[in-house]
Formats: structure tokens, C-alpha cells, sequence
């Protein structure tokens, strides 16, 4: 499969067809994966793929020093497939723009399972196989079960959880800069005329930057956990964002990623749409 991939990004780089390619590579010292980013053939040797690879790459796209590259091509699990499709919903990429690489291992983080690349070449393709392997699978019960042990709590009980876990964040904002859609060119965070919310890690602040967020990904997120992955203090966030996608489809009938052409939940109406959260 590694031999499969190098040998595609090497063609792509040859034929123009790529200016860039982003993918991973390991990290000297512990050979852990990190981003790469290949500009020529011959440094496309570097490029690995295991199920270690967990980083949503996509986050990358929308950045101006990486656009300045030129055209990209994109080592993409099914994740990124699914934030790329976001990006393209949202307007800030074009569906023709890039060049995806479908990569998928089956159980992806368990040492020693057998990865491959994908068939599709389009976005399109590319969600279809997504879809077949994720979706119905992402949001089940047994999927949700932290979010169903806290949603049986009373309501003192579940602000009594949230409080100390926002009480441990030290607000550096990796999870916000892993985020594939965390894409503001300034984030509410950092206004301060007039200041929403308060810079300094205490729980005021702590607790309106975190709601702010999760709010913001509603119909959004594509479930990655790249904000979990990348919280030093191990924060629970995937629990606030399969809340609110768990909620999205069954009000919306709506999960995010898996059509660049549907029109996104958060910003469309229908008459079918529920109204039971309406008070």
C-alpha cells in the first residue's frame, strides 16, 4: 500500500497534475506520524501511512501559505474526506480544486491491521465508499453511550461534570487549530472590541470558549476527535459533538460529510424539518 501511495503522489507531482502534496511522514527521533509536505518527486519516498495517521489533514487546505503552494493533492482518510467535503460545501474550496488520495485501514488506531488506498478519484466517489464504510455506524447507540450515562445525569449533575472538565483547560486552542473547520481568520476569542469572552484560562471563559465551539460545529463536525487527539489535558469534546450531530440528525435528518452538494443543515430549511426543540 505505502509503495501503492508513493508511486501516486509521485505521478501526480511528474504530471503537474499536483504542486504539493500533503500527507505524512515520521518524525525524527520516534518515527511518530506527522504532516509532510512534498513539492517533488523524489521526496515523495518519505511519505508513509499506517493507522497511526490520525491527524485531519484538511485542516491544512484553507490555510493562505499552504493555497500559495499551488494546487494540492491530499492523503485523505475517511474523516478528511468527509471535512473536505464540509470545505467545499461551505464555499472555501472548489470540489475540482484538489486531488484527493483515499486511504483507509479498517479499524483504524489498532496496530497491525492492513491498510489500502481507495477506489474513488472524485469527491464524489470518494463519499460514496465513506458512506459505505461510516455512515449508520457513527452515531448508534453503542456510539453514544458516554452521551446517553451523561444525559441521565440530572441537570446539577452534568454542569457539575462540564465545570471541572473546563476547569483543567489551559486554553492553548489545539483543539481549535486541529479543527479541519475551524477556518475563521480570527476566531471570537480573540475579539476584543467588544470582548466576548474572556482570554484568560478560568471558568467563565473556559466554559463560553467551548459552548462557542461545539455551537459552531453543530451540523458541522464530521466526528474526527481531531480536537480530542490534540487537547493536552484530554478534555472530553467529542462528547459535546456527537450531542449536538446526534441532535442535527434527528431534527434535520442530516450528518455532515457525506454530500458536498447537499445544502448544509445549519443553513437551509425545510418544511419537514422537527420543531420539537422549539420552546
Amino acid at each position: 500500500m505505502i509503495d501503492q501511495l508513493r508511486q501516486r503522489a509521485r505521478e501526480l507531482l511528474e504530471t503537474g497534475q499536483a504542486a504539493v502534496v500533503i500527507g505524512y511522514g515520521e518524525r525524527a527521533g520516534d518515527g511518530r506520524p506527522v504532516p509532510l509536505f512534498v513539492t517533488q518527486p523524489a521526496e515523495t519516498a518519505r511519505l508513509v501511512f499506517t493507522p497511526a495517521c490520525v491527524d485531519n489533514l484538511a485542516r491544512y487546505l484553507t490555510r493562505k501559505d499552504v493555497q500559495a503552494l499551488g494546487r494540492p493533492a491530499l492523503v485523505a482518510t475517511p474523516p478528511t474526506i468527509k471535512a473536505v467535503a464540509v470545505l467545499v460545501q461551505e464555499n472555501q474550496l472548489a470540489a475540482d480544486g484538489l486531488v484527493l488520495i483515499g486511504v483507509c485501514c479498517e479499524a483504524p488506531g489498532t496496530a497491525g491491521t492492513a491498510c489500502a488506498l481507495l477506489a474513488g478519484a472524485t469527491l464524489a466517489e470518494l463519499e460514496a465508499e465513506v458512506a459505505g464504510r461510516l455512515r449508520g455506524q457513527e452515531l448508534t447507540e453503542a456510539a453514544l453511550a458516554r452521551v446517553a450515562a451523561l444525559e441521565a445525569q440530572s441537570a446539577d449533575e452534568r454542569w457539575a461534570f462540564w465545570e471541572a472538565e473546563f476547569a483543567r483547560c489551559i486554553r492553548c486552542y489545539a483543539c481549535r487549530q486541529a479543527c479541519p473547520l475551524c477556518y475563521c481568520e480570527q476566531c471570537i476569542v480573540e475579539k476584543n472590541q467588544p470582548q466576548w469572552v474572556p482570554s484568560s484560562p478560568h471558568p467563565l471563559g473556559n466554559t463560553l470558549f467551548h459552548f462557542y465551539r461545539a455551537f459552531h460545529l453543530a451540523g458541522r463536525c464530521v466526528l474526527c476527535d481531531a480536537c480530542a487527539e490534540a487537547c493536552p489535558m484530554d478534555i472530553p469534546l467529542g462528547l459535546l459533538n456527537r450531542k449536538l450531530a446526534r441532535e442535527v440528525r434527528d431534527n434535520f435528518a442530516y450528518e455532515a460529510g457525506y454530500d458536498h452538494t447537499a445544502p448544509p443543515a445549519m443553513a437551509s430549511y425545510r418544511s419537514s424539518d422537527q420543531e420539537a426543540f422549539i420552546r
